[in-house]
């Protein structure tokens, strides 16, 4: 049985109150983007007790893409790329941009999925599990005004929290996702701040001050990529329910700034 643990995601620990909403995507369409080295699954492992995502290695696949295979359990929560040493990406490059991945889920039919329930009140897997689960795109940014934003989630500190950013609405029921099949769909999002939410719920454009913060994560953006969570908890993992299939592998095969 699980242990009451707070999750972390990159290193930093969340607490995503968030309101799911409503799917909003486009049908996917051909292409590629970045290279395939940078990506990472973090993920949740026993070995820390769940309570840090450590970065596990993704399968390159044709195109430029990358993919990784869920777990049985909802450990798999952010697919990333470092953006530091990719000189395309340099501070500034992503303002004004779009976000856009083509992503698909190789699974059984009638494959569904989980989430991790960080209350431990869910319905499967001793509490810790419900079923479920979406994925959202993410990006973060090292905002250089800000000063002692300690490794911990800190309500008190909102100009803190503002350094993660994920889309909202724009998200895809994994159910959904597979059961599209290999065409899969492209998930897009301008860069702007309507279109995102930060890790302590705040969208981009809800103020003065969380506009200025999610521009200037936008201009010193360090990581994006896609999470996956489900309800409030939106980058604590998701995996498959191993009672409708026995795998399932999530596709990136395209991720463009455009």
């Amino acid at each position: 049985m699980r242990h009451l643990r707070l999750r972390v995601v990159v290193g930093l620990a969340v607490a995503l109150l968030l309101v799911a909403s409503t799917t909003w995507a486009q049908r996917a369409k051909g292409g590629g983007g970045t290279t395939p080295g940078r990506w990472a699954i973090m993920t949740y492992v026993s070995d820390n007790n769940y309570t840090v995502p450590v970065a596990l290695p993704v399968t390159r696949i044709k195109g430029n893409g990358v993919s990784f295979d869920f777990y049985s359990t909802p450990e798999r929560a952010v697919l990333l790329y470092d953006m530091s040493q990719d000189k395309q990406f340099r501070p500034g490059k992503l303002v004004g941009r779009s976000l856009r991945a083509r992503v698909a889920i190789d699974a059984p039919v009638g494959a569904q999925f989980i989430y991790f329930n960080n209350n431990g009140t869910g319905g499967l897997q001793g509490g810790w599990a419900d079923p479920g689960g979406f994925v959202r795109l993410y990006f973060q940014g090292v905002n250089p005004d800000l000063v002692s934003c300690e490794p911990g989630w800190h309500p008190e500190r909102p100009d803190c929290e503002a350094q993660y950013w994920w889309s909202n609405p724009l998200h895809i029921d994994l159910n959904d996702l597979a059961a599209l099949g290999a065409k899969g769909i492209t998930l897009e999002a301008l860069l702007s701040p309507e279109n995102w939410s930060d890790r302590d719920g705040h969208m981009g454009d809800s103020d003065a001050n969380h506009l200025a913060w999610f521009n200037a994560a936008v201009a010193n953006a360090t990581k994006m990529g896609l999470s996956f969570g489900g309800n409030g908890w939106w980058a604590f993992g998701c995996g498959f329910d191993e009672t409708t299939a026995s795998s399932a592998n999530f596709v990136l095969s395209q991720w463009v700034v455009k």
